[in-house]
């Protein structure tokens, strides 16, 4: 009696357990595009659960944060990859540029990655620097997973694998320079 006791519980614990991670993986507070959930999926997939929690609400606002592909030249920033914005009721949105939505999953979720980090609105380099390291950290990981990504000539993996040079010939001073020299970031303090 005791080991099928015990047979029952372990198979219960198990079947717990599957379906609290399949819960845990509802982004449809997030996102419904299928694009973007394939990217929060792969965020999921190399440990980046923090992005994943502040897209959830462990954020400034303390809402979920969606993600949509949208035309930015609506916004003035035609040539932006990615922003975040407040939304009437205060909360965030990350909007990114509607010519990525052919891009690879590992592609979008770094630009989310990015975004992420800009929930405080402090607009600061110091802000920009985090946004650009996390973005390059989940792109070096997708590369450990996928050598092909280093060759690949879809132009957000062009950009991932020039950003993640320099981050890796200068360090995270060669990612000041860039954020210093780049004319988007010239009013930041």
């Amino acid at each position: 009696m005791r080991k099928l006791f015990l047979v029952v519980s372990l198979v219960l614990s198990f079947l717990l357990i599957d379906i609290g991670q399949v819960l845990a993986l509802d982004y449809s507070r997030i996102s419904t595009n299928q694009k973007i959930v394939a990217a929060l999926d792969s965020l999921n997939s190399i440990n980046r659960r923090d992005v994943i929690a502040i897209l959830n609400g462990n954020n400034a606002t303390r809402k979920p944060i969606r993600v949509m592909f949208r035309d930015l030249a609506m916004f003035n920033y035609e040539d932006a990859e990615a922003i975040t914005a407040r939304t009437k009721n205060n909360g965030l949105v990350i909007y990114i540029s509607s010519e990525h939505r052919g891009a690879s999953p590992e592609c979008i979720a770094c630009l989310i990655a990015h975004e992420s980090q800009h929930h405080t609105f402090t607009n600061t380099r110091a802000e920009e620097l985090k946004a650009w390291i996390s973005e390059t950290q989940a792109w070096n990981e997708f590369v450990k997973r996928n050598k092909a990504l280093l060759t690949s000539t879809e132009p957000l993996a062009k950009r991932e694998n020039v950003i993640a040079k320099i981050r890796t010939k200068a360090g995270v001073q060669g990612i000041q320079r860039l954020i210093a020299t780049n004319p988007v970031y010239a009013d930041l303090n």
